[in-house]
Formats: C-alpha cells, sequence, structure tokens
C-alpha cells in the first residue's frame, strides 16, 4: 500500500540511511570475492515522534522506494529506552548505540555530523535533559520558555539576536537574558492584535516559529517579531489562557452590571449624552 505524503511526514523527525549491525542470527556469509561474514547491513530509517500513530519510534526500510510504498517496515519503540551514546567499531568510525529495556542496536552514519544528529534528535525526543536556567525575577510566571531571535525589522531595531528566555506573566509577554535572566523589554499582553505558529518545514515540526504584532499601546511601539521555539505550542496556549483571563477581570461581574445606583450615591455633575464603553483588545490566535 502506497503510503500518502501527509501520512509520511505528520510525526517525521528525521530519516535517512544508516548501517546497522545485524545480530548474530541474521549475519549470512557471501561469495562474492572470497568468503565474507555480513555484518553490517544499509538500511533506510525514520526516526518518529510521538504522534495519535503511535509512540516515538525508529522504522527502518529495506530501501527508500520500499519507505515510500510502505512495503518490509520494522519497527522499534524507542518508549524504554535508556540511553543513546557513540560506540566504538574497528570497521565504522561514525558509530552510536542505542540500549533500552528490549533492545540493544548498533548503527553507523556516513559523517561524524550525521552520527550527532541523530543521537541529538533521539535524546531530545526520548530522553530529554533537565534544563537549568539563570534565576529570573519572581512573581506572576505562568510559563518559561527558551525562543530564538528570528531577525526582523522591529527586533533589529531593538537589538534583539540570539537566545532568550521568554515568560508569561499576568499583564506582559517578557524576554529574559538566557545568561543573566533580567528583563530584557516586555510587550502588554492586551496590545498584541496576533500572535500565532507557524511551522518551520513540512519535513521537521519539532521546531515552530512563533509570530506575534506588537500595537501601538506597546512600549516597544508597533513591530513584527519572530522567534524559533520547540514550545511554540504552550506558549501560544498560556498567552491566549491569560489573555482571557484579563478580559474576563474587565467584565463587570452581574449583579453590578444590573444595579441601580442610589440618589445619593449619583454625584452632582452633568451627564454626558455620548457615554462610550471601554471594548476589550481583539487577539487573533491561531
Amino acid at each position: 500500500m502506497k503510503v500518502t505524503m501527509a501520512s509520511y511526514v505528520e510525526d517525521l523527525v528525521k530519516c535517512g540511511f544508516l548501517e546497522m549491525k545485524l545480530p548474530r542470527k541474521q549475519r549470512k556469509l557471501t561469495h562474492k570475492a572470497s568468503l565474507t561474514l555480513i555484518i553490517w547491513k544499509r538500511k533506510w530509517f525514520v526516526l518518529r515522534r510521538k504522534s495519535p500513530r503511535g509512540q516515538p519510534r525508529l522504522e527502518y526500510y529495506l530501501t527508500e522506494k520500499a519507505c515510500s510504498e510502505g512495503r518490509h517496515r520494522t519497527s522499534i519503540s524507542l518508549e524504554d529506552l535508556t540511553s543513546v551514546s557513540h560506540a566504538h567499531s574497528r570497521t565504522h568510525n561514525h558509530s552510536f548505540l542505542l540500549v533500552g529495556m528490549e533492545i540493544k542496536l548498533f548503527l553507523s552514519a556516513d559523517t561524524e555530523k550525521e552520527s550527532l544528529e541523530w543521537i541529538q534528535l533521539i535524546k531530545e525526543l526520548v530522553l530529554p535533559e533537565p534544563k537549568l536556567y539563570p534565576s529570573v525575577q519572581a512573581g506572576d510566571i505562568y510559563g518559561l520558555y527558551e525562543v530564538n531571535v528570528i531577525p526582523t525589522e522591529d527586533s533589529d531595531r531593538l537589538e534583539l539576536t540570539g537566545n532568550y528566555l521568554m515568560t508569561v506573566r499576568k499583564e506582559y509577554l517578557c524576554l529574559h537574558s538566557a545568561k543573566t535572566g533580567e528583563r530584557v523589554l516586555e510587550w502588554e499582553l492586551d496590545h498584541l492584535p496576533r500572535f500565532r505558529l507557524q511551522r518551520l518545514s513540512h519535513l521537521q515540526d519539532l521546531d515552530k516559529v512563533l509570530t506575534f504584532q506588537a500595537g501601538r499601546g506597546c512600549k516597544t511601539g508597533e513591530g513584527h517579531f519572530q522567534f524559533l521555539t520547540q514550545r511554540g505550542r504552550e506558549i501560544l496556549d498560556c498567552v491566549k489562557l491569560q489573555t482571557q483571563k484579563l478580559a474576563n477581570m474587565r467584565q463587570p461581574l452581574p449583579h453590578e452590571r444590573h444595579r441601580r445606583p442610589s440618589i445619593d450615591s449619583v454625584p452632582c455633575t452633568r451627564s454626558s449624552e455620548n457615554e462610550t464603553v471601554d471594548s476589550l483588545t481583539s487577539n487573533s490566535f491561531s
């Protein structure tokens, strides 16, 4: 059965050729030039993250074509993985080892760069390391995230570059120095009319582009800002929740909305015929 492109890339993290060290029972003798024992076999590997289609896993196929056609697939669950590390091999210089409760898999990439990338991505999926952040001023923090500035005209104007920590607070979205935790600048949540998430690419969606538009009411002035982050959905949901809370706080309670003021509480001033009620900022989330 041929695999559709949508289903193929839905939970894809990385794919490519790797050589796999065969278990002893699968090793065979070849008679091409001389009697040789085949220990390593080149196969097409696909690393997939957790999704409605399954847990984090490593799939391999006989060829890339077999993968696109959905044939000859072998799937290795990474749920119980305990370590991923470089491995020593006399014949393969870029090998690495996956160890779990039920697996012990030797793999080898074509280059050291490829080997490092496979190791890093597998670790990020199933063996994330605890993050140590600098001290960020305490207070009403509802979320703390790592972000990386994607240059725009407005980020250049404010001299924003590199890595930062982003916090979502009661009324603000703040940027902090990644080294010291010191607050660099802030945007009022009420003045972010557009706030959305974009996919970085169709093949790898671990990294997302967080995009928002700052309105006139922000201390930074109007502007368009973009950040690369692996936790874009969490930031979006947190900002959305806090914005909704702010809107609810500013709405009068039902008993106050219909309460009729007593004559003693009404100031002796002339009322205006054109009174208006402050409207809430309309934020667009996607």
